[in-house]
């Protein structure tokens, strides 16, 4: 019978020889400096530097394929994702689950919905311990609405020039433009931040919409609070000179879109939502009160990197010397940053505030305690904006703003004479600062 130290040394063994005939089965999964680390932190920079020096191969096709995801390159991603997921949902579970999430979304983006509820449904079915409470029943959310979906047609797009739309902002401090939809004229928000365009019941009556069959729910942002719904294909949608065909619409209760500043109250009627900012590729929105898109929106400003988190866009910003991802919602009218971000400068918790929060969202409001930091200040391209009294979560949401360091709003680009989102290049810019008396 051999020793314990002569049982372990040959165990030894046996791994340095498996190690060095199956190297592929020895690959370092989740270090803290390695590539699955870059991934969930969404340090994509560092990402996509590590992928110019890493060999060819199934490795290369995930890491190649989740990074085409988050650069907005689906059909590149889809082809990369397809072709290692088999191996990988059994050998490495988690890169399994980030390589269906990506999917996923990667159909989402390309209308194709069926390939989309399928893929929600692996996810549930095989891999729903990897997901917190909260992020699983957004999760089923999305499952129910690519089923709702499934068999309709491709949203398109067709140019007779560029669009250029007056804007203005509504109580709640975010943008609204006028639009002429199916004869009714009526303001829509214009919310980056929006998974899919939304009207309320009572619009959807006026615009002569016939729900699709089925029900579905969602997730209101912040709030959590999920709100019953149903969905709709939208035949046109006229935006200037853009003509959208087969937009998505949520048909939401009235009640779930009247929103409270804590003052007020605010009905929403429509909002136009991510997909078709999409199709758009270039938008600018300018302080003057203008909306443009297409060639009229491209501007030749210095910018930071954009990268999709799903359907919101994230910008990588620089705080305190570090490049750090954050969320952009133009239907924010303030920032707020996450337990992750606490999490990075807890040294400095002693120079914060404590006080509370309240979140507006389709829904409700909810309540939470807070740190406030005095100021902080963003590097965006050759541009700099500080913000005052920034709110900080102190616990997780159990959502995709845990994964980054916070979600910018209206005030971080009130000081500039526009912001641009360039959806085919993936930047983000701001314009030039604006004399501080134009600031409000």
């Amino acid at each position: 019978m051999p020793s314990g130290r002569l049982v372990f040394l040959l165990r030894c063994r046996v791994v340095i020889c498996l190690a060095a005939l199956f190297p592929a089965l020895f690959l370092r999964v989740d270090t803290p400096e390695g590539p699955d680390a870059e991934v969930r932190e969404f340090r994509l920079g560092e990402l996509a530097a590590r992928l110019k020096a890493m060999p060819a191969g199934p490795e290369w096709d995930y890491f190649a394929g989740i990074l085409a995801n988050r650069q907005g390159r689906n059909e590149e991603s889809i082809r990369l994702l397809e072709s290692v997921l088999p191996a990988i949902r059994t050998s490495h579970p988690e890169r399994g689950f980030i390589t269906l999430e990506a999917l996923a979304d990667d159909y989402v983006k390309c209308f194709r919905y069926a390939d989309a509820a399928r893929t929600y449904d692996d996810l549930i079915n095989n891999f729903s311990s990897q997901m917190e409470a909260k992020k699983l029943q957004g999760t089923k959310d999305d499952a129910q609405v690519m089923h709702v979906l499934q068999g309709t047609p491709a949203q398109t797009i067709s140019w007779q020039g560029s669009t250029r739309l007056n804007t203005e902002r509504n109580m709640l401090a975010s943008l609204n433009t006028e639009l002429t939809v199916n004869g009714v004229q009526e303001k829509w928000l214009l919310d980056t931040g929006a998974n899919l365009s939304v009207v309320s019941k009572s619009m959807a009556n006026r615009l002569g919409l016939k729900p699709l069959p089925g029900t579905a729910q969602t997730m209101a942002g912040l709030t959590g609070i999920e709100n019953a719904m149903q969905l709709a294909i939208l035949p046109t949608l006229e935006m200037g000179s853009a003509t959208l065909h087969n937009v998505v619409l949520l048909i939401l209760e009235d009640h779930s879109l009247n929103i409270s500043n804590g003052k007020q109250r605010y009905q929403i009627n429509g909002i136009i939502g991510y997909p078709v900012f999409q199709a758009l590729g270039v938008i600018t929105f300018t302080h003057d009160g203008w909306f443009e898109a297409g060639e009229a929106a491209r501007r030749s400003l210095a910018g930071t990197q954009m990268y999709m988190k799903q359907l919101a866009p994230v910008i990588q910003c620089g705080v305190e010397g570090l490049d750090l991802p954050f969320t952009f919602d133009t239907g924010a009218s303030g920032s707020t940053l996450s337990k992750r971000y606490l999490d990075k400068f807890h040294s400095k918790i002693g120079t914060w505030k404590k006080g509370e929060n309240r979140s507006s969202g389709a829904g409700g409001i909810v309540k939470r305690k807070i740190y406030i930091q005095k100021r902080v200040t963003f590097s965006i391209g050759d541009e700099k904006v500080t913000l005052k009294d920034m709110a900080i979560f102190t616990e997780a949401m159990g959502t995709d703003l845990d994964e980054v360091y916070g979600n910018l709003g209206q005030d971080l680009v009130a000081g500039s004479e526009s912001f641009t989102l360039d959806f085919s290049k993936m930047i983000f810019s701001l314009g030039k600062p604006l004399p501080s008396k134009e600031v409000h």
